[in-house]
């Protein structure tokens, strides 16, 4: 349901010039909801936007509960007037940006598309955009923030009802900016209709284990009417290292700037160093030049920083301003997280749950030349090939690899992980150990001086120990269990302060 706490009354005769009102001359609403409920005010029901619902019956609930007017596709026997729209799904969508006062008029819009790297390059962007105006607002799968009130609750699946009252409570907060994240299931649900965005951020379109073909095609079309709901003087930031992305945008032609790390491009990154825990870089844009140094490691989160300043170069900033926002972010919760407890090893959770993503995390890590000990969730609705294609990935890129599983029974756990081992040209060398809390403590305490260890598959996200039945978190684990370990200078100390043989006696 959308609320409007103004009250302020909508046309929807003015929202939907071209649609079809039966039973009146117009309708006027000050609420909207999807569900049968009971709301204050004057308020309309959408009719069908669930398509499991029993639109007659769910209809007559809403005009007993007080609904002033039908939202439907379809004519309805109905004693309210009611409005005939040719997708009531996108209507609905825009009717509840209209009752929430077309909030995304009021502020800087950013939305950041793609099928990787969203939830990354949205939250450099918001910090980017917070050196600049102090107060953004921010909705990603991680959590939200309406520029008043961080740690906000997020859904992957956000109806538009969710999504209008958090953009507007953000411009009501006078956030100067919004960055939202569009995750696909938003897209393919027309949840983002009605809104207007100043730029959109394609961060990537290469093929993604959880889409199919037929998936990724509904993607590209989002895309097109993301691109329509650009504001007059809106335009697309794209990364250019993409191919996939850059057909894309060659047939579309929309107004458009681009990043990149390897292709030529209006932003363009050079590589300066990579270190354990830190990478830096040197950002072109225009005529300006400037270093950037992060502690968030892989040239995949090195893009998602050229996304970001992107951005700002659309909206005319200076470099050094956009750098040092970018560079007040230095963790994301489960995005190449490095934990801190010890020296002797470096520890890093990441949420690569896919072939590709873990390639990705295992190239970053890769270049430090240290081994990799990585503890591997087996993935999530997953094919036989692609569990395959995880286990190449994973005997290929880690030196030592500890496969674990805390979704499924032991018996179905097992079956997963015979498939997994199915890519590995040598399965025997492949720990297998189902609690994963024992998994990331083995992996640890067994690993030496210098050695990285990757927690792979669950990122910031919580699980549950099968045996204890407690939900338990990577970072927590992974910090309680460097706590235990002895730093080098203890170790350097105990060795100084050992006996020592006197051969010579003392005079």
């Amino acid at each position: 349901m959308s609320r409007n706490t103004s009250r302020s009354s909508v046309s929807l005769r003015q929202v939907f010039p071209s649609a079809q009102i039966v039973g009146a001359d117009d309708i006027h609403c000050v609420q909207c909801a999807s569900t049968v409920e009971r709301c204050d005010g004057d308020w309309v029901y959408a009719a069908g936007v669930d398509c499991q619902s029993d639109l007659a019956r769910d209809t007559i609930d809403a005009i007993n509960l007080g609904a002033k007017g039908i939202l439907t596709e379809q004519f309805l026997p109905s004693s309210v007037p009611q409005c005939i729209v040719p997708d009531v799904r996108e209507a609905y969508a825009q009717l509840c940006q209209a009752v929430a006062g077309k909030p995304t008029d009021r502020m800087l819009t950013i939305a950041v598309v793609g099928t990787h790297g969203k939830t990354t390059a949205s939250l450099m962007v918001a910090s980017m955009m917070k050196r600049i105006g102090k107060r953004v607002a921010y909705y990603t799968s991680l959590g939200a923030s309406d520029g008043s009130q961080s740690g906000l609750e997020a859904s992957d699946n956000a109806d538009p009802s969710q999504l209008s009252q958090w953009l507007k409570a953000s411009a009501d907060n006078e956030s100067p900016a919004a960055v939202i994240e569009l995750s696909d299931e938003m897209l393919r649900s027309h949840a983002t209709s009605g809104m207007e965005f100043d730029v959109v951020l394609f961060t990537g379109l290469r093929k993604s284990q959880r889409l199919d073909t037929l998936q990724a095609r509904g993607v590209e079309n989002a895309m097109h009417r993301i691109i329509g709901q650009l504001k007059g003087h809106g335009i697309v930031v794209y990364n250019a290292d993409d191919a996939r992305l850059n057909r894309w945008i060659e047939r579309h032609q929309p107004h458009a700037i681009s990043y990149g790390l390897d292709a030529v491009a209006d932003v363009r990154g050079r590589r300066l160093c990579s270190l354990p825990g830190e990478q830096s870089m040197m950002i072109s844009a225009g005529t300006c030049v400037m270093p950037i140094t992060s502690l968030i490691l892989g040239d995949h989160n090195a893009r998602h920083m050229l996304g970001a300043a992107a951005v700002g170069y659309a909206f005319g900033l200076e470099l050094f301003e956009i750098v040092q926002g970018i560079e007040r972010l230095q963790r994301i919760p489960g995005r190449m997280q490095r934990v801190l407890g010890s020296d002797r090893c470096t520890v890093y959770i990441d949420n690569s749950d896919q072939a590709d993503r873990l390639a990705v995390a295992m190239h970053a890590l890769s270049r430090h030349g240290a081994p990799i000990t990585c503890v591997a969730e087996i993935p999530d609705a997953a094919t036989p090939e692609q569990l395959a294609a995880f286990g190449r990935v994973l005997e290929r890129s880690a030196s030592r690899v500890i496969l674990t599983q805390s979704r499924y029974s032991t018996q179905l756990g097992q079956k997963l992980a015979w498939q997994v081992l199915d890519g590995c040209e040598h399965p025997a060398s492949i720990q297998i150990v189902p609690n994963r809390e024992a998994a990331i403590e083995l992996a640890i305490r067994s690993a030496r001086e210098g050695d990285q260890v990757l927690l792979a598959g669950w990122g910031a996200g919580r699980w549950t120990n099968c045996q204890t039945m407690l939900v338990k978190h990577d970072a927590e684990i992974a910090s309680a269990i460097l706590s235990t370990l002895p730093t080098k200078s203890a170790e350097m100390g105990e060795i100084m302060d050992s006996p020592k043989l006197r051969i010579f006696g003392a005079r």
